[in-house]
């Protein structure tokens, strides 16, 4: 079986970046809510479980296309990224985890830890934008 033309693998990696950016909006939403203390608890559990599941299954889809031999970079950054943004999901996981059990302290460092690699995964992620941009454009 052949791979994707390069036209198909950038569409279809935009439609990736628009759902990844999705879940981070989600996320950045939720941890924002968590800090100031406007969320139940039990409501954030719901969220972040969907925004995990939402996010691996992009990342399963995404993993299993096969790019033109000269997309392979982008490929690889923008699955780094989806596995930037898990992590996120997962340190955010563990701040409900751990802020249900009355491990306060923990929690806050957890809330951070999520924080901070959001940012990372901003950091990461507006580059990848600019660089499909590119792509599609020329």
């Amino acid at each position: 079986m052949f791979g994707m033309t390069k036209k198909q693998f950038l569409k279809r990696s935009s439609k990736t970046l628009d759902e990844t950016g999705n879940h981070a909006l989600l996320i950045r939403g939720l941890i924002g809510q968590e800090k100031d203390g406007t969320i139940d608890n039990n409501h954030a559990y719901k969220q972040t479980k969907l925004l995990i599941e939402g996010i691996a299954s992009t990342f399963n889809d995404y993993e299993n296309i096969s790019p033109p031999s000269n997309c392979n970079s982008l490929h690889l950054k923008i699955l780094r990224s989806l596995i930037i943004l898990q992590d996120v999901a997962s340190a955010n996981y563990d701040f409900i985890t751990l802020s249900r059990e009355d491990k306060s302290l923990k929690a806050q460092e957890k809330l951070e830890e999520s924080q901070n690699l959001l940012e990372k995964f901003r950091i990461e992620f507006r580059p990848l934008t600019v660089e499909l941009d590119n792509h599609l454009n020329k």
